[in-house]
């Protein structure tokens, strides 16, 4: 009697991500709040990519905020600088959401998300950011 082996191929191990980390950026410029960023970043436990869903809101600034990101404190890159039209507490008027899954290449250390606002008073205007850093926490 043979005795035929049934060989499944193994799935490849796929990486789960971690808890949410809250995204709070506010950016002031001469007293008035411009613009905010509010949402989450979330880090995979293999440390290869990043995934984020943040709302940005428009305050005072003369224009609508960008929002840009470096990894492990690489070059910045815009993520974006609009969106769907969202609605959220933080939020008087309408806020644009960006979200999207990121690998990068290499090892995620941590990731810099930093928020612009431009501050208008006629006949000039003035550039503000504020940033901050999001370590990966499996690494």
């Amino acid at each position: 009697m043979t005795v035929a082996a049934l060989v499944m191929p193994v799935a490849p191990a796929h990486a789960t991500y971690g808890s949410d980390l809250t995204v709070s950026i506010e950016v002031w410029g001469q007293g008035v709040k411009l613009s905010g960023a509010y949402g989450t970043i979330a880090f995979d436990d293999g440390n290869a990519k990043n995934r984020y869903s943040i709302a940005m809101c428009q305050y005072s600034g003369y224009t609508r905020p960008n929002l840009f990101a470096s990894v492990n404190g690489g070059a910045r890159t815009m993520v974006a600088s609009g969106g769907p039209s969202v609605t959220i507490p933080q939020c008087p008027y309408t806020a644009y959401l960006a979200s999207g899954e990121v690998t990068p290449g290499g090892t995620v250390g941590n990731v810099t998300l930093t928020v612009d606002g431009v501050r208008y008073n006629p006949p000039s205007g003035t550039y503000h950011t504020n940033y901050a850093v999001y370590d990966n926490p499996f690494n």
